[in-house]
């Protein structure tokens, strides 16, 4: 069972790379326009952010198995950044904040699927999806600080106040690593269960998740582009673009916990399910919003995805063993990541081609596909445990 003082610490490293990364996130398309991008440039930067975020979990995953030392890991990740994101706000050209944002996410990934690791490998079998529902929180507590702040900031003292203290906030999770335990999985192999249907590999069934993980995420993340620039196109200043966001994080801030809780007594897949048609409905929405009332509802829906984080890393630890919870985590990570890549290479290119709306609706069909790849995968797990 994790302790509280390790829960409370991953809670709180979490908490910082999701605000942070969220607070760039949210006006990084804004910010890429400020310096000459166009939509379909501002797509590709958020595609190469999330291509080094890829590679930073990848890189962090096979880290982890390989050395066994997370929590230096983690620090070490936390301080990097201390300067790089400083540096985001000093930019001046394009060109360099498409190279800082490269550091920047590549530090981010190693964070947090250092974290989740840490959490897989701590929790408990009946306690996973509470812990990582628990942890899962930050998706929408970040989007709340985030959108609350973050806008705002940037409306009264500008972009280099932003990564200012988006710099200090680095600084702060590394000292809340501090506090983190760290053991080798030798040492935890006899305390973690771990159930193993599929024991040649990671299984079929689990690289079909990851590409209905990839198909959701992808969509979801058009509206990360298209949102702000649709809203910055109808003058909403800064403040009602992250507004919003903060919106959605504020409604859906109990549902992780509540839909964590929910996995320990229930069939997780069911519940991804209900997550990844939230965000198709949101997608629907979005393509057909003007007002900010309908930028709003549509955030709290697209929030569904965030909240299938508290669920998914339960799931994939429940048919891992630890020696290989390293590579399951960073390659379930990977499907989202790899979802937001091509989300953000394409979808500038079909905002212009296009149009909006008819690229958000493309998105939510893809949701639903995903969302019928789930029910493939939880019948091919249910005719497993048959056998």
């Amino acid at each position: 069972m994790m302790t509280k003082k390790q829960l409370l610490a991953l809670f709180s490293c979490s908490l910082v790379g999701w605000t942070i990364l969220l607070s760039i996130l949210n006006l990084l398309p804004v910010y890429a326009v400020q310096l000459g991008a166009d939509e379909a440039l501002a797509g590709n930067l958020l595609a190469l952010a999330f291509a080094a975020l890829t590679a930073g979990t990848l890189l962090a995953g096979w880290l982890s198995d390989k050395f066994q030392r997370r929590k230096s890991l983690l620090i070490l990740a936390g301080l990097s950044n201390v300067p790089a994101t400083w540096l985001m706000g000093q930019a001046e050209a394009f060109w360099q904040v498409a190279i800082l944002t490269v550091i920047v996410y590549f530090l981010i990934g190693v964070g947090a699927i250092t974290i989740n690791i840490l959490a897989g490998l701590f929790a408990g079998a009946s306690e996973r999806g509470k812990v990582f529902g628990i942890l899962a929180i930050n998706t929408s507590l970040g989007a709340l600080l985030s959108g609350a702040a973050s806008g705002a900031v940037v409306d009264r003292w500008g972009f280099p106040t932003l990564f200012l203290l988006a710099s200090a906030g680095w600084g702060l999770q590394a000292l809340s690593s501090l506090l983190l335990q760290d053991r080798p999985v030798a040492e935890l192999h006899q305390e973690t269960k771990s159930i193993q249907p599929e024991s040649s590999g990671l299984g079929r069934t689990f690289y079909l998740f990851m590409l209905a993980n990839l198909l959701a995420f992808g969509a979801g993340f058009i509206s990360v582009l298209g949102r702000p620039l649709l809203m910055n196109e109808l003058r909403f200043d800064a403040a009602a673009i992250s507004g919003v966001v903060a919106i959605g994080g504020a409604v859906s801030l109990p549902l992780p916990l509540l839909f964590g809780w929910l996995s320990d007594r229930m069939n997780r897949y069911w519940l991804i399910l209900i997550c990844f048609l939230a965000n198709a409905i949101g997608l629907f929405m979005l393509a057909d919003s003007l007002s900010l009332w309908h930028f709003g509802i549509s955030a709290v829906l697209l929030s569904g995805t965030g909240v299938s984080l508290g669920i998914g890393p339960a799931l994939v630890t429940d048919f891992v063993s630890p020696q290989h919870l390293g590579q399951a985590l960073s390659w379930y990570n990977f499907s989202p990541s790899v979802g937001g890549i091509l989300s953000f290479a394409l979808a500038g290119h079909a905002f212009q081609g296009f149009g909006m709306s008819a690229t958000f609706i493309a998105g939510a069909l893809l949701t639903l596909l995903a969302a019928v790849l789930i029910l493939w995968v939880q019948r091919a797990k249910t005719q497993v445990h048959h056998l």
